[in-house]
């Protein structure tokens, strides 16, 4: 059956070739073959160009592979400077502002004596504040990596609002009623090949359902009435789990409460739960070898594949179908990432190895060529993080291998969190002492993860060793797993940590997680530093998954069936962490160049980008200077001492701005993500910052003598939560008393 004119025909194939040409612009090559085989963590998708001579279903794709970073080419600069500190006295008393001590307790002075540094669970509600705050009382400063990584987590929350709200949107919006127009001439079209016309029906009300969400005023045609109507309960109910009406397998209902910044407005949430759907539902090639299972593959694949013809021949007001999906899939790919489940450039690419320049509907309504289809799909990539409900009686790969619309995101820390949790690791191993860790009903396995394992697999040993101390590793299979997951990561080539904002945010961190030996100031050489910089990783991860919890793809553990005195200015004091800077530096060169390219930044982020990059670069030099053991300029003394206002200037906005994208939500530094989710006892994990804690450490003055100075630092939670009980910003702020801190940095915390 012919589905589309001679005219519409050349219409669609010039459409596409033009997003093919966009697509090269923005970064698009074809790998080469070794590239693209360099790690299990690096998936490859293929670009999808139908030929001059497309029949009505019939496409034909030219297939090019899509090089990792779309966006912009920015260059890295190396770090060579060597730690050169001399040796100072660590008396406090003998500090050239030993007055400062009069604001801590003697047993706070006592632990700065021994540590040099010492935190206090107290501060403003945001970091900044912190630092006016000192500027205000003549207080020298001491400018955490802490403070411009909160920094660059507000700009890039704030530039994905900006995106969402002026562009995604409205995109969407024109693509699912493109979608749903092309979808309901299928109807028409099969209305003889029952399989097909079934798979279209489903469709219909999996396209209306996303348009619902985004729209409730979308009109709902009456033969699926039903099915939509049944489907938004379940969303707007949030209760738990349970099966999905329109695809029958089961959906976890608790993701669709909007949260991280999508409480802001009602744009956004209607947006989160539109993008959630798209998201999180798939159409699975095979998931299982039971005839029910078989046959839920074959309806669930006819149903991707008429999403993907639909894709390549609706078109909306303003543009094809498929341009925009790109315009939504391909700016939130370089600030999150690639999907880690087929999409339509990988049906694409084998629907011409099966079927050639021909898909026809007789094909789709025939079990045998739909099998055809599917035994070389399975061929393709596999998902590697696992984000809905699965049991150890099935195939993990099988049952989640298929086809989303605009699936969500793999993102390296997810991929740890699922490697290290059952079934990957099994049961807790009894090693001299009482099993602690909540169990799940099933028994004694590793339910949840902890943020310390991703910390230790990019390199932290002191993460790893906390775990242990704690009795989190003694699981069959965990070290096992987890140096697997070492090496993998430790082999990646340099061009994956710069794939897209994402994956370059946790590298930027990655610098924190190393020891701090000689020719480092002396407070940074103890244990105690290497605890304080855990947490300034821990904190700064939490504020991106904060940031990306609609995109990044959670893990799911699988189901087990078994005051101011006056004193006179001193110098303050950039922490000297120059390979953090210079990857801050990167990453932010990267933001603004790769969204200015795309023409998705307005003046006032554009600016903003460009004073922080500015501003790191500066830092960065400090920092040298000071490992180096060089003198400051004055310019560089003024900007430690103007710093409060600075991070306050770049992280406060135009009255348009806030009135567009915030709420009083924004006010405290105080956010919240959950993670990871165990299905057994119905709970999530939960990362939260809270408002900042005030650091004073004891700084060389590069002069022989020394300074206390100020600074801010993250406050890390780590908890479980029910799962329908998901926590948004609004609640996590409202929480009091909060979840305790972890015993190793609640240590350094002195009250």
């Amino acid at each position: 059956m012919i589905w589309m004119n001679t005219k519409r025909m050349q219409r669609w194939s010039s459409t596409l070739l033009l997003v093919a040409l966009l697509l090269a612009m923005a970064g698009c090559a074809t790998a080469p073959e070794d590239q693209r085989a360099v790690t299990p963590l690096a998936t490859t998708e293929q670009t999808a160009v139908p030929s001059p001579t497309q029949n009505v279903y019939a496409v034909a794709y030219a297939v090019g592979g899509m090089k990792p970073m779309g966006f912009a080419s920015v260059q890295v600069e190396p770090v060579t400077v060597q730690p050169s500190v001399p040796p100072y006295n660590p008396d406090p008393q003998a500090a050239r502002n030993p007055d400062l001590l009069g604001r801590l307790t003697p047993a706070q002075v006592e632990f700065l004596a021994q540590h040099g540094f010492v935190i206090l669970p107290q501060g403003p509600q945001q970091i900044y504040q912190v630092y006016k705050q000192a500027a205000d009382a003549d207080t020298p400063v001491f400018v955490t990596t802490d403070a411009l990584m909160h920094t660059y987590h507000i700009l890039y929350d704030y530039t994905l609002r900006h995106v969402e709200v002026q562009y995604l949107t409205h995109d969407l919006e024109q693509l699912l009623a493109a979608l749903i127009a092309a979808t309901e001439e299928q109807l028409q079209e099969a209305r003889d090949l029952e399989p097909v016309r079934e798979a279209a029906s489903r469709n219909l009300a999996y396209l209306v359902v996303a348009a619902s969400l985004l729209n409730p005023d979308t009109r709902v045609p009456d033969e699926v009435g039903e099915m939509v109507r049944q489907e938004l309960a379940l969303i707007e109910a949030h209760a738990g789990l349970s099966a999905s009406p329109i695809l029958g397998y089961w959906e976890d209902y608790t993701q669709y409460v909007p949260r991280g910044h999508y409480t802001r407005n009602e744009t956004l949430q209607r947006y989160f739960r539109s993008m959630m759907w798209l998201g999180r539902i798939m159409f699975r090639l095979q998931p299982g070898e039971a005839d029910a299972d078989l046959a839920a593959g074959r309806r669930e694949t006819r149903q991707a594949l008429l999403l993907v013809a639909a894709l390549h021949n609706a078109r909306a007001e303003d543009a094809d179908a498929l341009t925009l999906w790109d315009r939504i899939y391909a700016p939130t790919t370089f600030f999150v990432g690639r999907s880690d489940d087929l999409n339509v450039y990988d049906y694409s690419e084998v629907v011409g190895q099966v079927w050639g320049d021909q898909l026809d509907l007789a094909l789709l309504a025939d079990d045998e060529q739909v099998d055809t289809f599917i035994q070389a799909a399975a061929s393709l990539r596999s998902p590697q993080v696992v984000s809905s409900f699965v049991t150890d009686q099935h195939d993990v790969v099988q049952v989640t291998k298929g086809f989303r619309l605009m699936g969500q995101r793999f993102v390296p820390d997810s991929y740890i969190l699922q490697q290290l949790v059952y079934n990957r690791v099994l049961e807790y191993q009894e090693q001299g002492k009482p099993f602690t860790m909540e169990m799940s009903d099933a028994g004694p396995i590793r339910a949840f993860p902890r943020g310390l394992d991703v910390a230790a697999v990019l390199g932290s040993q002191r993460a790893l060793d906390i775990l242990t101390e704690e009795g989190d590793t003694a699981y069959v299979g965990y070290a096992e797993q987890m140096a697997k997951l070492q090496h993998e990561f430790a082999d990646l080539p340099a061009n994956q940590w710069q794939e897209n904002l994402y994956w370059n945010w946790l590298h930027t961190l990655r610098p924190l997680l190393a020891p701090k030996g000689a020719g480092y100031p002396a407070f940074m050489q103890g244990l105690a530093w290497a605890d304080k910089n855990l947490n300034s990783f821990l904190g700064s991860w939490a504020e991106l998954r904060h940031d990306t919890l609609l995109y990044a793809k959670q893990s799911y553990t699988v189901k087990a069936t078994s005051m101011r005195p006056e004193v006179a200015k001193l110098p303050g004091y950039v922490e000297p962490e120059v390979e953090v800077w210079s990857r801050l530096l990167y990453l932010v060169r990267q933001t603004r160049t790769g969204l200015t390219e795309r023409g998705l930044l307005n003046d006032e982020f554009q600016t903003k980008l460009s004073n922080m990059e500015r501003l790191v670069s500066d830092l960065r030099d400090i920092s040298e200077a000071e490992l180096s053991n060089q003198p400051l300029d004055e310019q560089q003394v003024a900007l430690i001492e103007r710093i409060g206002s600075m991070l306050e200037g770049l992280t406060t906005f135009s009255q348009q701005t806030e009135d567009e994208l915030t709420s009083e939500a924004d006010e405290r530094m105080a956010v919240v993500a959950d993670v990871h989710t165990d299905v057994h006892i119905g709970q999530v994990l939960e990362e939260g910052v809270g408002d900042p804690f005030t650091l004073f450490v004891l700084t060389p003055d590069g002069r022989g003598g020394t300074v206390l100075t100020v600074g801010g630092v993250f406050s890390h939670y780590e908890f479980k939560q029910p799962m329908s009980q998901r926590l948004t910003d609004e609640a996590w702020q409202q929480m009091e008393p909060k979840p305790s801190l972890a015993p190793w940095f609640d240590a350094l915390v002195q009250e």
